[in-house]
């Protein structure tokens, strides 16, 4: 019952949140802590962005996540893309 209230009270400020961040403009999108932004993601809104995921994602449903599981999930992208970007480095470098 405790996990139902909350995840509702969650979902009610979350709606709160998309109505009011419609009209929120943000200043450095373009670079986000030291990662470039290709101007295709710059404009995009957080719907357009969540749609992108979902094309490319095995399964629909992104825009529905809360953040936190977003986060996640960001987490596990970035270790694969790790995991590859050194399997190629290291493929590199015993081909030299």
């Amino acid at each position: 019952m405790k996990q139902k209230l909350l995840t509702a009270l969650l979902n009610l400020f979350g709606i709160f949140y998309l109505l009011i961040e419609k009209y929120l403009k943000y200043p450095d999108d373009y670079n986000i802590l030291g990662v470039d932004i290709s101007n295709k993601f710059q404009k995009k809104t957080r719907k357009e962005l969540c749609e992108y995921m979902d094309i490319h994602l095995p399964r629909k449903g992104f825009y529905d996540l809360n953040s936190t599981t977003k986060i996640r999930l960001g987490c596990q992208l970035l270790e694969n893309c790790n995991k590859y970007k050194n399997l190629y480095e290291g493929y590199k470098s015993r081909n030299k």
